[in-house]
């Protein structure tokens, strides 16, 4: 919760990226899914998980890889909720933001079990009293989780919201998109506009000339 309530004034803020826009949420989404991505491999490959039992090793990725998720995943949250206010219509912004929280919770109960069936079922069965692999088991929890995240960054594409573009501090990384219809608009107006201050100069001058400069060739 600290970390939401921070992530204006230390992240998005010095980001250039405030107010966030749908861009903002696609690249925090796919950053999401890094610390588990990385978890995943490393269980099925370094030797810390596959040896003999290196409580040390095995604690300091696990308690990296789940802090840095925790961080992002709470940046995450911090634009999520700001965007379903912006995206809300005026007369249903509480039952969006409602929906919202409701869709939370039924995230959290469904990952729940399912990273429970994931951790208890997957992996080599070593016995009724050893069960299975939990090495396996959790890093297939992992794999879960970004396929999860990557599904969300990926949903967000289809948003319309990238007229303001994506900064990343000074770095461009989307420039912003202009509305064809709007200029093209602003262009009749104007043109319009220049046509009508041109007509008017032309009845003036027929208005200002003088009988006595007619002359009438006979």
């Amino acid at each position: 919760g600290q970390v939401q309530s921070w992530t204006p004034q230390l992240v998005t803020g010095p980001l250039n990226q405030t107010p966030p826009n749908k861009l903002t949420e696609v690249l925090w989404g796919s950053l999401n899914c890094i610390p588990t991505l990385v978890m995943s491999v490393v269980m099925f490959t370094s030797p810390v998980f596959l040896d003999e039992p290196n409580v040390g090793g095995q604690l300091g990725w696990l308690i990296t890889a789940i802090v840095t998720f925790a961080i992002i995943f709470a940046i995450n949250s911090s634009i999520h909720s700001f965007l379903v206010v912006k995206y809300a219509a005026k007369e249903k912004v509480a039952t969006s933001v409602g929906f919202y929280y409701m869709s939370n919770a039924w995230g959290r109960l469904f990952g729940t079990l399912g990273s429970g069936f994931l951790y208890t079922y997957v992996g080599e069965y070593y016995g009724q009293y050893a069960g299975r692999d939990a090495t396996t088991g959790l890093a297939v929890c992992f794999i879960a989780g970004t396929v999860s995240s990557a599904i969300a960054a990926v949903i967000t594409i289809w948003i319309r919201d990238e007229e303001a573009g994506l900064m990343c501090g000074s770095m461009l990384c989307k420039r912003a998109v202009v509305n064809v219809a709007t200029e093209e608009g602003s262009e009749k107006i104007h043109s319009s506009h220049s046509n009508s201050q041109q007509e008017e100069v032309a009845e003036e001058s027929k208005l200002e000339i003088d009988p006595e400069d007619v002359v009438i060739d006979h």
